[in-house]
């Protein structure tokens, strides 16, 4: 007999849960519109042109909860991105960052080919490309109508028609409708923490999950090692009762860390308090943005100099960092700086490729010393006019002319969105042909970054499982988890999935580290993900990853020399200090456990 899939097991649960509660709407707080009229007048379809045999919307007759027409949107094949196919109205009302709002909908998928059930995701953000989204989250939806409530706070100041509500249906084929559209402005009257909201979670999230009870196994095999410490005396007897004492000092996996420079060298109590933070958390780091071509260039605002860069990369290094630079080629016009931009479509445009390739030998130069490994291709994906002028085979130089440059240096391709064959699977495949293409063409590619940025419903433990392994099987190349954060209010949800996140990454071979993109709010890219609020308060995900990467994943341990002079134990991998104390005498040395099948062994003499 075949059991039903967790995935199955939870769509089920869903329409089981949903079916006799939603024979009403829920009464919110009175509060002014944000839509200019009917939704089903306002809400407009778009569709991208690659989609347009893909998709089939319009609007139908349908018995929800207080109304009686809905939108139908068909995914007739399986589409991605999810931008693909899409409803979308602007705001009604000028809104100022921090405000309250609320988006009220009534959705139900008729048909899906994902066992899983349909899905919508929900955008909301300036109308036009942005990535400071004030909402942006996607939820399951069963064959019984339910009621999505999402509260939010506005990220942005925006006028009237200045932000967007999108829908988002870019999925596995399915049929979905979408009634009762409600998007209401409270301003400062109410407070986001009362208003009603619909919560979701994600598949793997249950305390007895098995993908994390076989994560966990995985974790004690691939992450510990045996270790011998033998004790004797000037004389070379061994030396019984001896006491020893193992305490973990560094770990082998790079926890690591996106760091403004500024912070680094700048000092302000913020500032100090930001750099104790990073000494007691992590042990890796990346600029978050002071290597990036403009900013190199002088090109953005802000506080940003040659100089403190590399003061900042020094703080890191005599630190003992593992440290990465980011990003030697973003390949996107608007990611370019002004003398690349200035030449596209010109007849100087043959001049870019030696342009890039005379910034890599520059930042290479300059920073050498300071970095243990580098991102040299950022976001292909959707960053790829370099490329549409030149050919894919403008890529693979970059990383020569790079590892000329610097010998002994890792080179990363880096990517989003391409952690989930599920939810992405365009991405994904576009990842693998990439790196594959690199790799042909003789580009001495060292590891994949996976950028791993997660919303309000995070991705199943198991599907992330499953693209690691594709990965490794095709290319046996390291993983790094290169901006890890979960973007929610939910605090208790962002927590549950940071530790289910730590614990699948930290569980897989192929993965040699996970760098937070951020932690402390007031300079977040995304402030609800960080770990440390402004006032420098713990949310729920800094305890989650302090109990394990500070406490779990660390071996300290005491005792006493056997009968032999041996004391045996088993440790993370990492590096030690061992105090060995006995008769008056003592002596400090260290250990360090790397990956290996036989046990480490530690000769101490008390002389």
């Amino acid at each position: 007999m075949k059991l039903p899939s967790p995935s199955r097991l939870l769509f089920l649960a869903l329409t089981l849960t949903l079916a006799g509660t939603l024979s009403a709407q829920t009464t919110l707080p009175a509060g002014r519109s944000l839509l200019a009229g009917d939704p089903l007048v306002v809400f407009s379809a778009k569709v991208d042109p690659a989609a347009r045999d893909r998709a089939a919307i319009g609007v139908v007759e349908a018995t929800g909860p207080g109304f009686t027409r809905a939108w139908r949107i068909a995914t007739l094949q399986d589409t991605s991105p999810m931008a693909a196919i899409e409803l979308r109205a602007l705001n009604a009302l000028p809104v100022s960052t921090g405000d309250v709002a609320l988006l009220r909908f009534f959705a139900r998928a008729t048909e899906s080919a994902d066992e899983s059930g349909g899905r919508v995701q929900l955008v909301i953000r300036r109308n036009g490309v942005d990535w400071n989204s004030s909402f942006e989250g996607d939820f399951p939806l069963t064959r019984q109508w339910q009621e999505i409530l999402v509260p939010f706070v506005w990220s942005q100041d925006f006028a009237a028609d200045g932000a967007a509500f999108m829908l988002r249906f870019g999925f596995k084929r399915q049929t979905v409708e979408i009634g009762g559209i409600d998007a209401v402005y409270y301003g400062r009257s109410h407070a986001f923490a009362s208003l009603p909201r619909t919560r979701f979670s994600y598949v793997g999230r249950e305390a007895d999950a098995a993908w994390r009870r076989e994560a966990l196994a995985r974790i004690e095999q691939i992450r510990k090692r045996d270790f011998s410490i033998s004790v004797q005396d000037a004389s070379g007897r061994p030396v019984t009762g001896a006491k020893v004492t193992v305490s973990h000092r560094r770990a082998a996996f790079h926890w690591g860390i996106a760091l403004q420079m500024e912070r680094l060298v700048v000092d302000t109590p913020d500032n100090l308090r930001y750099r104790q933070i990073t000494e007691e958390l992590f042990n890796a780091a990346s600029t978050e943005n002071d290597l990036k071509w403009p900013v190199w260039l002088g090109e953005w605002k802000g506080n940003f100099s040659h100089q403190q860069t590399l003061a900042g990369l020094r703080w890191l290094r005599e630190r003992g960092f593992h440290t990465r630079g980011h990003v030697l080629v973003w390949p996107g016009h608007k990611n370019l700086p002004k003398p690349v931009q200035e030449r596209i479509g010109t007849p100087r445009q043959g001049e870019i490729p030696e342009i890039v390739h005379a910034h890599i030998r520059d930042i290479s130069r300059a920073t050498k010393g300071l970095l243990d490994e580098w991102d040299v291709l950022n976001e292909p994906f959707t960053n790829f006019d370099l490329m549409k002028l030149f050919g894919d085979g403008i890529m693979a130089p970059w990383f020569k002319i790079a590892r000329e440059e610097l010998p002994g240096v890792a080179l990363y391709f880096n990517d989003f969105s391409n952690h989930d064959a599920t939810t992405d699977a365009d991405h994904v495949a576009h990842f693998e042909q990439t790196t594959r293409t690199l790799l042909k063409d003789g580009a001495p590619v060292d590891g994949l970054g996976l950028q791993a940025h997660f919303n309000g419903r995070p991705n199943a433990p198991v599907n992330i499982l499953a693209v690691l392994d594709r990965y490794q099987r095709q290319f046996n190349l390291p993983v790094r988890m290169t901006e890890f954060d979960v973007w929610t209010r939910d605090e208790e949800l962002q927590a549950d999935f940071t530790r289910d996140f730590l614990i699948l990454s930290f569980s897989h071979p192929s993965v040699v580290g996970v760098q937070h993109w951020g932690f402390w709010e007031t300079c977040h890219w995304r402030p609800p993900a960080a770990m440390y609020r402004s006032d420098w308060s713990e949310k729920p995900n800094a305890k989650v990853y302090k109990d394990l990467v500070l406490r779990q994943w660390r071996t300290n341990v005491d005792g006493t020399t056997d009968g032999a002079g041996r004391f045996r134990q088993r440790g993370f991998h990492g590096e030690y200090s061992v105090v060995v104390e006995a008769g008056g005498r003592r002596v400090e040395t260290t250990l360090t456990l790397a990956p290996a099948s036989e046990p480490a062994e530690l000769k101490v003499t008390l002389r």
